[in-house]
């Protein structure tokens, strides 16, 4: 099976799952296969503008329905939820808007938010201008830098095998760095007691 016949076959549903797991990377890397002509821009932006803003709703949804209890069980979280809730009074829908540009914290908001009185219908109206705003400036972006390393690198289209693989690798541990460091956070610390 060619590398080609790999991505289009598996690509879109890949890309779909790391939007939510980790979204920057996966849009960007998948610009760049648009770029390459394994996707169209425009579906990899639709797929990345629909992932998020599934996740997002799922996540207001949870927080609707079992937010405070999903919250007492993790402590650990109150500063950051006291920390959205301020954010939430001072901004309001800009928040709903604009939360994906907070790193670390894109699941626990709409989650947050879904504990409060405010609208889902307004909810879905802002995430949805706020996941399409998103998918339009990263996938651009996206494109626009693996234009830019093209460009530099006028013989990549021998080595596109590697290309592909390293920018997998880099998405690959980017995802994984966060999610050990979104780990440690949700990890309470240990208590060491010292006797002497």
């Amino acid at each position: 099976m060619s590398l080609e016949s790999i991505i289009t076959t598996y690509g879109y549903p890949a890309l779909f799952f790391g939007v939510i797991l980790e979204a920057e990377a996966f849009l960007v890397l998948g610009a760049y296969l648009a770029h390459r002509g394994y996707f169209s821009l425009p579906v990899v932006i639709g797929v990345a503008v629909v992932a998020s803003f599934s996740a997002t709703e799922l996540f207001f949804y949870l927080g609707r329905r079992y937010g405070s209890a999903i919250l007492e069980k993790r402590p650990n979280w109150q500063k950051r939820v006291a920390r959205i809730h301020a954010w939430f009074t001072k901004y309001g829908d800009g928040l709903v808007l604009g939360f994906r540009a907070v790193y670390g914290m894109r699941l626990i908001i709409p989650l947050t938010i879904g504990t409060s009185a405010y609208s889902r219908s307004r909810f879905t109206l802002f995430n949805a201008i706020g996941a399409l705003s998103w998918g339009l400036l990263i996938g651009l972006a996206g494109n626009g830098i693996a234009h830019a390393v093209e460009q530099t690198f006028a013989h990549l289209r021998r080595h596109e095998l590697l290309a592909v693989i390293v920018m997998a690798a880099v998405a690959a541990t980017w995802g994984l760095v966060q999610w050990y460091r979104r780990r440690k956070l949700v990890l309470p610390p240990t208590n060491q007691h010292h006797t002497t």
